[in-house]
């Protein structure tokens, strides 16, 4: 068959009476693109299909709005794709596919079948990461998101895609997979199947923009990974796994790791929270060191009895902050770090913060003459009134 032919097959089954079926469109694709791939890219009729029959009959046939939803598809830039697409955006989201959270249908670089899937821009996480950690960062990624969701429907649930491609993109579609389904050339469902296919993740499309809340992208990618790093946000509702984390940091270190030089490091930049509230964060395994520093003894007081942890087997003793991460945003340079990361046991960690006035600023004046020198060589400077007050203490003869 010669591209003439080809081109006519082609023409013939998207502009007949059947034009807008996206199931005729899906196999002419399917079946043609191989051969297509033999011919020049400039002008191929193969081109107009996904970038222009197929968009018009995906927004005819499941009602999609030109004002919520941007389509786009592609062959190939230059040369031909190995796996041609058509991605589907929601506007207020992203509109390029290397970026973000999309719809897209993949065609198998074999000719064998496609997928619909709903994915993720592989580029942001290669440009940022580079090849190797960024594929470990868009997998990751796909499963947390993948555990979080609730709308998933029962068809749609696929865990893994195999493209039977070679190069980079192949890969990184098939890693940032999150979910959808397999349609086999020789068992394509009816029009009617794939219509309620992509309306039914187009529900779930919608539940991920939900997920992200008020924040862009980058900073939603970043906060769900934040575990994944050893990485904890200081609010109530991680302390409990962030202490765990520390425990479980503590059994994995060795000698050398657990020193390093105290020094002034910038303020890192916060994470941003669902409802767009910015949030510091602790390294778990940083906060070990302080345990392991200690010997796993209580900086108030060594003597102080505790249990046996499971994790360490030794005493358990938890990593606090002697100036919280919450008042980061006033301080020029990092205050996650040794100098101001305290071992104490868990009477004395509570008692830090929720004991009376007088009791708590006993513990403090302590701590705070242990660590003043230390502070002030890592560029933090505080005096015990500002502390006290940071502590909700009452400053009434206060000292300076």
């Amino acid at each position: 068959m010669n591209k003439s032919e080809i081109d006519q097959n082609i023409h013939h089954t998207v502009t007949s009476d059947f034009d807008l079926h996206i199931r005729n469109i899906l196999k002419s694709v399917v079946t043609e693109y191989q051969q297509a791939k033999t011919e020049s890219l400039k002008g191929h009729f193969m081109g107009e299909v996904l970038r222009n029959k197929m968009k018009q009959a995906l927004i005819k046939r499941a009602n999609l709005d030109p004002n919520i939803y941007h389509l786009v598809g592609s062959v190939g830039q230059g040369q031909w794709a190995e796996i041609p697409w058509l991605c589907i955006f929601i506007k207020d989201l992203t509109i390029s596919a290397t970026r973000g959270y999309y719809i897209v249908y993949l065609f198998n670089a074999d000719g064998s079948g496609l997928y619909i899937s709903l994915n993720q821009g592989w580029t942001y996480f290669k440009d940022k990461y580079g090849t190797k950690i960024g594929r470990e960062k868009i997998r990751k990624t796909a499963s947390i998101i993948r555990d979080k969701l609730n709308t998933v429907p029962y068809n749609m649930k696929l865990l893994n895609i195999d493209l039977k491609g070679k190069g980079d993109l192949a890969k990184g579609y098939e890693l940032g997979h999150i979910c959808g389904r397999y349609y086999d050339i020789d068992n394509l469902p009816s029009e009617e199947e794939i219509i309620n296919d992509l309306q039914g993740l187009l529900l779930t499309y919608r539940e991920v923009i939900g997920l992200i809340g008020n924040r862009s992208i980058e900073q939603f990618n970043d906060y769900i990974l934040l575990y994944e790093d050893g990485l904890y946000p200081e609010d109530k509702f991680s302390e409990e796994e962030f202490q765990l984390a520390v425990q479980k940091s503590a059994v994995s270190k060795k000698t050398q790791d657990v020193y390093e030089e105290e020094k002034k490091k910038d303020r890192p930049e916060p994470i941003v929270n669902k409802g767009g509230k910015k949030q510091w964060i602790r390294n778990a395994a940083k906060a070990s060191k302080a345990l392991m520093f200690s010997n796993y003894t209580c900086e108030i007081d060594s003597s102080h009895e505790t249990f046996i942890s499971k994790s360490t087997n030794m005493p358990y003793v938890e990593s606090h902050h002697l100036i919280p991460m919450g008042k980061q945003g006033e301080f020029q340079y990092d205050l996650d770090q040794l100098a101001n990361l305290i071992s104490l046991c868990p009477l004395c960690h509570r008692l830090i913060h929720l004991g009376t006035d007088t009791d708590k600023e006993k513990l403090l004046r302590k701590l705070y003459d242990q660590r003043k020198e230390r502070l002030e060589n890592i560029g933090i400077e505080i005096n015990f009134s500002e502390l006290k007050r940071v502590y909700g203490i009452s400053l009434k003869g206060a000292e300076q």
